[in-house]
């Protein structure tokens, strides 16, 4: 390896070894690691967020255009069933394993390589890079990427490291819903059920109608809805008719269709005044035109690689939406190449991240070389 590949693969491990477990996230203990790499690159260092819960920037460059790269830095609980330790990386057999190792502490380390090879090839860019380490991504980003959109950050296209894989660019991601489907009755003893009205059965016999409800695609990039029931609880005790029972659902639907079309499709099924429904969470679809600059020039980087990089779709969510939705065009990629992450013995190919450091680098130079 040379000395920057291997400048990847240590930053990638250190970063690792810190147990930034959301909740309570502690991003904090990255920060030491996070300004040194970013001073590497001559970045301007910008700071956001509560202290134990920063936003790091490095601003690289000045002018037009401004691409912003975000990693985060938190991650979920290891779990059980690992076979190393989580938070003390080793590679095996090519493989760089623990907790964060693609989701998303290895990808922001092949991002710093990625401007670290622009930057000795370009000594002078033209526009400005934001490579940012983000918090609270696993937890809904409202200390993160929220944060930092409140408090106006702008660029004229983001680049997210996390999400798709190694041969396929997420371009859009459908909406999502989660809805809790509240059911009443009448409450009475569990021997005489004839004199009560029970809210679970009522709940079972509406789940029943709801589960063939589908959204079908008109977009070939993306595919019809999913619905998941979640969660469901109800009743106070078995010698009673239950009273009160509720269903949380999580709805994945593709555009053009919206929230507001979703529920009524809902309470359509629903007798009129028994149901209730509420919205806990929700996100609406987004789709990258494929032919935008942006998507045109990545997917070239990889055709002159030799690298079939397919645009796709997802039914999860990532930062890319909340950038969107403030009219920042942004899609995700990522050297994922096993789906593994939030799961035991997480891990990322050690050619993949020195891989995407390269191509990022290209795709990059493309734009601001």
């Amino acid at each position: 390896m040379r000395e920057l590949d291997i400048q990847i693969i240590e930053l990638a491990k250190e970063l690792i070894r810190i147990p930034t477990i959301n909740p309570p996230g502690n991003e904090y203990l990255t920060k030491e690691v996070v300004v040194k790499a970013l001073k590497d690159l001559g970045a301007k260092i910008r700071i956001y967020g509560e202290e134990r819960r920063p936003n790091i920037l490095g601003e690289i460059g000045e002018g037009k255009p401004v691409i912003g790269i975000l990693a985060h830095m938190d991650v979920v609980p290891p779990g059980e069933g690992w076979d190393t330790h989580p938070f003390q990386p080793v590679i095996k057999e090519g493989r760089l394993y623990g907790r964060g190792a693609v989701d998303n502490k290895g990808p922001f380390a092949s991002a710093w390589g990625a401007v670290k090879r622009l930057l000795l090839k370009n000594k002078k860019i033209k526009g400005k890079i934001i490579l940012g380490a983000v918090a609270d991504e696993e937890r809904g980003s409202e200390k993160g990427v929220k944060l930092l959109l409140n408090e106006g950050f702008k660029a004229d296209f983001c680049f997210i490291p996390d999400g798709g894989k190694m041969d396929e660019a997420i371009i859009g991601e459908k909406g999502m819903l989660w809805v809790v489907l509240k059911s009443y009755g009448k409450s009475a003893h569990g021997s005489e059920p004839e004199k009560g009205i029970n809210a679970i059965w009522k709940l079972i016999d509406a789940l029943k109608k709801i589960e063939k409800i589908s959204f079908p695609s008109h977009n070939p990039f993306f595919t019809s809805s999913t619905l998941n029931l979640g969660e469901i609880k109800g009743g106070d005790s078995p010698n009673m008719v239950a009273s009160y029972a509720e269903a949380t659902i999580d709805i994945r639907y593709p555009p053009p269709f919206t929230k507001e079309e979703i529920l009524n499709t809902l309470s359509s099924h629903l007798p009129e005044g028994e149901f209730k429904l509420e919205v806990i969470n929700e996100t609406s679809p987004h789709f990258i035109d494929p032919n935008s600059v942006w998507v045109k020039k990545f997917k070239e980087t990889f055709e002159e690689a030799n690298i079939d990089l397919k645009l796709r779709t997802m039914g999860g969510n990532t930062v890319a939406k909340l950038l969107v939705e403030k009219g920042i065009p942004s899609f995700s990629h990522s050297p994922e190449d096993i789906s593994c992450a939030h799961q035991a013995n997480e891990s990322v190919s050690v050619k993949n991240l020195i891989l995407c450091s390269k191509l990022w680098a290209t795709f990059l130079e493309k734009i601001v070389g």
